[in-house]
């Protein structure tokens, strides 16, 4: 069997996120909340919330700042790891990130949303996410689990949201 319609029509190419969305901004003159959030100051974990809504999984991602402030705009690259191979995730193209400073020791969050397995089923099993934060170029891999549904129907979207700056 292979990967749901909606799951198969993804490019296992890193187009839709596994790149960088742009390009860093400032330089070595600018200020710390002008630079961009480098992997290698980000904590990055995933955590599989399970069903957010009917028919409807969350991974919530979280973004945690061990640096100086930095700017994070925009979605991450996000590739599952899955017995079928690795496949990129869709942007959801009706959200727009906004952006914004992220202080020291500050968490920002990004989610990604799948059609919940309630086939019966093994469907297709996701053990990992790799994930490049907005902008950057070093993807990290978090592990996780759960299933995508194996059919020939559309049976949901798979996508990710934008970061969103941290509640005060």
């Amino acid at each position: 069997m292979a990967p749901s319609t909606a799951a198969a029509n993804r490019s296992a190419s890193a187009s839709s996120g596994g790149s960088p969305s742009g390009t860093a901004t400032g330089g070595s003159n600018s200020s710390p909340a002008s630079s961009t959030c480098h992997t290698a100051n980000l904590r990055i974990a995933a955590k599989n919330q399970g069903e957010a809504r009917q028919g409807v999984g969350s991974v919530l991602i979280t973004f945690t700042n061990k640096g100086g402030d930095c700017r994070m705009a925009g979605f991450p690259g996000v590739d599952l790891k899955t017995n079928y191979g690795n496949q990129a995730v869709d942007r959801n193209k009706q959200e727009v990130g906004i952006p914004f400073t992220l202080r020291a020791g500050k968490t920002a969050t990004a989610d990604v949303v799948y059609p919940m397995n309630d086939t019966g089923g093994s469907g297709v099993h996701v053990t990992a996410l790799v994930i490049t934060p907005p902008n950057e170029t070093h993807p990290i891999t978090a592990p996780v689990n759960f299933s995508l549904p194996v059919s020939d129907k559309n049976t949901g979207r798979l996508e990710v949201t934008p970061v969103f700056k941290p509640v005060s």
